[in-house]
């Protein structure tokens, strides 16, 4: 199942894989803010939402 960090104020994908990273690492790594909409980024203000994958059988 992939992991996605989706920007909350564009929503642009910010990472996506299937290597579980954190939020703090991921946002480091983009120089603390959205590089679509240039929104600053805190690894404290985020939520997680889990949701069911579509899988074919």
């Amino acid at each position: 199942m992939p992991l996605e960090i989706v920007c909350s104020n564009c929503g642009v994908v910010i990472y996506t894989g299937f290597d579980l990273k954190s939020a703090k690492d991921v946002i480091k790594a983009n120089q603390n803010k959205c590089k679509s909409c240039g929104k600053g980024l805190s690894s404290n203000d985020y939520s997680i939402e889990i949701s069911k994958s579509q899988m074919r059988q």
